[in-house]
C-alpha cells in the first residue's frame, strides 16, 4: 500500500492534469486580462459573461523585446510549430453571441476559420470571419449562421510575429444544420 503522502500526491497531479488539457492550453479566470512584452506570446484571452479563458498559442514565431548591451541592442525570435489540440481537448465555449477576446500587444489582425465538428464539408458548416476591432486590444468575433459544435482556429498577426490558437465553441442551445 502507497503512503498517504505519495496517494495525495498523486491524486493532485491527476487533477491538474484534468484542469489543463494539453500541457496548459487554457485557464479560465476573471478580473483584468494583461500581458507584458517578453519572449513568449501573448496569450489569447476570451472575455466571456462569466469567465475568461486564456488560450495560449500552439503554433507562433515571436519577437522578443531587444535587450540591450554595452554594444547595442541584441533581438531575438522563436517559433513553433506545436500540435493543434484534439477535439476532447480544446477548450469549450458555449454562447450564442458573438466572442470578445483580448490580445496583449495592439498592432494585430485576425482571421478565424469555424468548421463543423459533425458536418465539416456542408455547404455553410466551414466559414471564415474578420473578427470586428473594438479597441487596439480587444476584438469580436460574429458566430457562425448555423447551430452547431465547431472547431474555432483563431490566427492573428502583428508586428511581434503570428499566432495560432484554437478552441471549441458550441453555437446555439438546440441542435442546428451544422450540429
Amino acid at each position: 500500500m502507497l503512503p498517504r503522502r505519495v496517494v495525495v500526491a498523486l491524486v493532485l497531479l491527476a487533477l491538474a492534469a484534468l484542469t489543463f488539457p494539453n500541457g496548459g492550453s487554457a485557464t479560465a479566470s476573471t478580473g483584468t486580462p494583461s500581458y507584458t512584452w517578453s519572449a513568449t506570446p501573448s496569450p489569447v484571452v476570451l472575455l466571456l459573461p462569466s469567465r475568461m479563458v486564456r488560450l495560449r498559442p500552439t503554433t507562433f514565431c515571436w519577437t522578443a523585446p531587444p535587450e540591450s548591451s554595452g554594444e547595442g541592442e541584441i533581438g531575438s525570435a522563436l517559433c513553433s510549430d506545436g500540435i493543434e489540440p484534439s477535439r476532447a481537448d480544446l477548450p469549450k465555449v458555449a454562447r450564442s453571441r458573438p466572442i470578445r477576446f483580448w490580445f496583449g500587444r495592439p498592432g494585430w489582425r485576425w482571421s478565424a476559420t469555424l468548421t463543423s465538428f459533425a458536418h465539416p464539408r456542408r455547404d455553410g458548416c466551414r466559414v471564415r470571419r474578420v473578427p470586428t476591432r473594438l479597441t487596439a486590444q480587444r476584438f469580436d468575433l460574429a458566430p457562425p449562421r448555423h447551430r452547431g459544435t465547431y472547431r474555432v482556429r483563431l490566427f492573428g498577426q502583428g508586428p511581434e510575429g503570428d499566432v495560432l490558437v484554437s478552441f471549441s465553441w458550441r453555437y446555439g442551445s438546440r441542435p442546428g444544420r451544422c450540429s
